[in-house]
């Protein structure tokens, strides 16, 4: 998303441009409701510009994931490596929402906004967003960095969050990606709750995924797993496929609304990288930024085509 505004920026000659001036609805889910909630902050002086640019925000999950999933030896000790209780040390993420967010509530960002969470004493989800607050007051109002630290408290990394609203109505919580890992859809249902009056044939979405993992399984293979062989493979086949399945679904609804060319999905192949979202080393991170840049020099068209959309607006 930083190459894409940098070229906003570079083709209108203008760099104080932002995601925020372009976008009138931010979705997320995990690392994606993180994402969102940084794009979204006001600045401290001018309430009416971002506080962060998108290379910012960049420059910032470089600098702190490796903190955010450390692996202590009396971490290892206290979790018995993921088996007894969470791998990694809630406190550093939330530190991490604290230091860049503040005191700022959703009712204050920016845009219109939907992160993703789900709440696990009522079994239902539960959808951060700034619509929610005009339509229910306080008892949607939380602060972002509660909102970031929901939306990521991924099962098995972090523990549960417990956070309260702005009337005191308390939440426990895991990582949205339980059931929308792709909030595409989530976002389209969103827009037209947001704007019923505007035809569908002006929306445009630009979903960025977060790599596409293409490992096969085969079935000399499969054929002798129980249940402790495919418990990774489940799960890793459910989150691609559910996240495929949605995109699917979104791009023929913007297709029979004869819109397609206003759809745009952004998903690198990520080769020679450490798919797992716990490894921050920096020999990963430069791989996962090397598959980043080889989509980019593939398809720099899409991002060009973007931005033609916003001049046409």
């Amino acid at each position: 998303m930083s190459e894409l505004e940098n070229l906003d920026q570079l083709r209108h000659n203008n760099t104080n441009l932002r995601l925020t001036d372009r976008f009138d609805l931010f979705a997320g889910t995990s690392t994606g409701g993180l994402l969102t909630s940084l794009y979204l902050l006001p600045d401290k002086e001018d309430k009416t510009k971002a506080r962060y640019t998108a290379q910012e925000v960049f420059e910032f999950y470089k600098e702190f994931g490796p903190k955010i999933f450390r692996l202590t030896p009396l971490q290892i000790i206290k979790s018995g490596g993921g088996l007894f209780r969470s791998r990694y040390d809630e406190n550093v993420l939330y530190e991490f929402a604290k230091k860049l967010m503040g005191e700022t509530y959703v009712s204050e960002v920016l845009k219109d906004c939907l992160i993703t969470s789900y709440d696990m004493s009522s079994r239902k989800a539960l959808l951060f967003s700034r619509y929610s607050c005009g339509k229910y007051g306080d008892g949607a109002d939380y602060k972002m960095y509660d909102i970031a630290r929901s939306t990521s408290a991924a099962p098995t990394y972090f523990a549960p969050s417990y956070i309260k609203a702005k009337d005191d109505t308390s939440r426990h919580l895991v990582d949205g990606g339980i059931y929308a890992n792709n909030p595409s859809m989530c976002a389209i249902v969103e827009s037209m709750k947001l704007w019923p009056e505007e035809p569908f044939e002006k929306l445009m979405m630009v979903s960025a995924g977060t790599g596409k993992v293409e490992k096969p399984y085969f079935y000399e293979q499969t054929r002798r797993f129980g249940y402790l062989g495919w418990l990774v493979p489940i799960i890793d086949i459910l989150m691609s496929s559910v996240s495929e399945t949605v995109d699917y679904q979104t791009r023929q609804i913007f297709a029979l609304s004869n819109n397609s060319h206003s759809y745009f999905r952004i998903e690198p192949l990520l080769t020679g990288c450490d798919t797992r979202m716990d490894n921050a080393s920096k020999k990963n991170m430069v791989a996962l930024e090397t598959a980043a840049q080889s989509y980019l020099d593939h398809n720099f068209h899409v991002l060009e085509s973007i931005v033609e959309n916003f001049t046409k607006a």
